[in-house]
């Protein structure tokens, strides 16, 4: 019970500390690159050398402002919600479809490269905004995505002495093995 409690003292301790402090400024920091990516788009619009037409600019930038002004709210379980809307929604899967398409389909590779950076921007907001709602679930995905490297090393696990598994945790394995 106590091991219990203090679990929950420390993930609790732990969830303040990173989302009071922690997420907040690594957030600022994405949205900082955010701005950076849309000055860089603007700019690249200006340019006369690149061949940026007037669509592929405005879905870009918006997709990008609209990046800037919900940073907080890209986690997994917007994800979720929005797939399961995409599946369920023919009218919001083609519009979707339609504006990807779009959003890929720019000739201009410095527009791509804009397109790819904001995209991987938005894959780190996501983990960071989802980062203490996943941490419950850390055990089951390491479970699933390595259950052999988990096995290889319960095998090993299950392979030491008594004597040299209480050397690994001296106070809470040592009087359970006698």
């Amino acid at each position: 019970m106590s091991i219990l409690l203090e679990t929950m003292f420390f993930l609790a301790l732990a969830h303040f500390i990173y989302e009071s402090i922690l997420a907040p400024s690594w957030r600022l920091n994405l949205r900082y690159k955010l701005f950076t990516l849309r000055d860089e788009l603007r700019a690249l619009r200006g340019d006369r050398d690149v061949r940026l037409d007037e669509e592929h600019y405005l879905h870009l930038q918006d997709s990008i402002n609209t990046m800037i002004a919900m940073l907080h709210r890209y986690d997994v379980v917007s994800i979720v919600f929005a797939e399961l809307r995409y599946r369920r929604d023919p009218e919001f899967r083609k519009r979707v479809e339609v504006r990807a398409t779009i959003l890929d389909d720019c000739n201009a590779p410095q527009a791509q490269s804009i397109r790819r950076r904001s995209v991987d921007l938005i894959a780190r907001a996501i983990a960071l905004n989802s980062g203490m709602f996943c941490v419950p679930l850390y055990p089951f995905a390491l479970m699933g995505m390595g259950f052999c490297t988990l096995r290889r090393s319960l095998r090993k696990f299950a392979a030491l002495s008594g004597r040299e598994l209480k050397s690994i945790a001296p106070g809470r394995l040592g009087a359970a093995i006698n």
